[in-house]
């Protein structure tokens, strides 16, 4: 355990769940039935930010399409409802060591606190249907806050409500928008790629860059 690191904050989807394929596949399904060009540039766009950031990049992509009748609101409703089929039927997918993860670093002493752009009401149900909810001390979700990543609202949120500090709060995030926040919050950020890999400005701004929440588990 690190002596000057006392609270590790984690994003939730495409680090705890292996949620993000799960989206990307829903997304591509509904582009294609509606004519839509480009989805994956704007699913990149869009990773680790709010409801309302994905819905105003909706928007653009759909006018650019030439799509009428259907707004961003529209498609990402449609996207949930197959994401939550599929949950429902199958399970919510977790990461590889996530539990552990969670278990080991608790054991250790850390605070541990949840920060995720996914609305709050659907942030609580899915981690206690995972059954991890029990392991945070505290969770920031979507609506809770002003300015979603990668402005560093949601993490300083988080850090205050675990009465932590910025320069002792280490962050576990998959996305690029995600590092940004935590790296613009003085945080140090962790790096568990999912479905982009880094580039150079994440290997810059990422503390670490580690393979899977088992070698986070072993790093701290």
């Amino acid at each position: 355990m690190y002596d000057n690191i006392k609270t590790v904050i984690f994003d939730m989807d495409g680090v705890l769940f292996d949620s993000e394929a799960l989206d990307k596949k829903v997304w591509i399904q509904t582009a294609e039935k509606y004519g839509i060009r480009n989805i994956l540039e704007a699913f990149a766009l869009v990773l680790g930010t709010p409801d309302s950031n994905i819905v105003s990049v909706l928007d653009r992509y759909i006018a650019a399409s030439g799509v009428k009748g259907l707004s961003g609101e529209e498609f990402r409703r449609e996207t949930l409802v197959e994401f939550d089929r599929f949950v429902e039927t199958e399970g919510m997918p977790l990461k590889y060591y996530a539990a552990e993860c969670l278990a080991d670093l608790k054991s250790k002493g850390y605070k541990l606190g949840l920060a995720s752009s996914t609305p709050i009401e659907r942030v609580r149900p899915q981690l206690t249907d995972t059954g991890l909810v029990g392991y945070f001390d505290d969770i920031v979700g979507g609506g809770m806050f002003n300015k979603g990543k990668p402005d560093p609202e949601i993490f300083l949120m988080s850090c205050e409500r675990l009465g932590g500090t910025p320069s002792e709060s280490v962050v576990i995030e998959d996305s690029f928008n995600g590092i940004r926040a935590a790296y613009s919050a003085g945080m140090r950020p962790i790096m568990v790629p999912d479905i982009i890999p880094p580039d150079d400005e994440m290997r810059k701004k990422a503390w670490k860059i580690l393979p899977d929440l088992k070698a986070v588990s072993e790093l701290l």
